[in-house]
């Protein structure tokens, strides 16, 4: 069987945690790692937002819908959310942001912060409901949190204010 290791593996963010993909082999049938679980994947039909495919055997069957840079994806009455993460410098530097803004309307389930709360990256910010969908909010980055501007149950629009960091003094190396 013909190996292809691709040059760099894809990196996603699914549900609002990283991934990387790397493509084992495309032919005679895709073989795909994820983190460190090796898969095949058999031949996808597509008809337009609805798809199938099986994995190591197993069938699923689902729908997408693609909102700017996210892939919702429906699988077994799941909903997914995934991105293709690109190393870009902007990007980088907007990880380091000061506050997080909703990316859609929605409702708090919960609050894991509070004012004064020094955060590492990955730590529980906020549980959220949109679309009936939980989300799980995490630090990208270490930081103090300023203020939570939100409370559970509190619906808010699509860019309100979440939640606030400290600013830090950025050192240079």
């Amino acid at each position: 069987m013909a190996q292809l290791k691709s040059r760099m593996p894809y990196r996603l963010q699914v549900n609002g945690r990283d991934a990387e993909v790397d493509i084992l082999a495309r032919r005679p049938r895709l073989r795909v790692r994820i983190g460190p679980d090796v898969y095949a994947v058999a031949a996808a039909r597509e008809r337009g937002e609805k798809f199938s495919f099986a994995i190591d055997g197993v069938p699923y069957h689902g729908w997408r819908c693609i909102v700017g840079d996210e892939v919702h994806v429906r699988l077994n009455g799941r909903t997914h959310v995934v991105r293709l993460l690109r190393h870009d410098p902007q990007r980088a530097v907007a990880a380091l942001q000061d506050e997080v803004r909703a990316s859609m309307p929605g409702v708090v389930v919960a609050v894991h912060c509070e004012s004064g709360q020094a955060l590492a990256a990955g730590d529980r910010l906020l549980t959220l409901e949109s679309m009936k969908l939980q989300m799980t909010l995490l630090a990208s980055h270490e930081g103090t949190v300023a203020q939570v501007h939100v409370a559970p149950e509190a619906v808010f629009e699509r860019g309100a204010l979440l939640v606030s960091f400290t600013r830090q003094e950025r050192r240079n190396p």
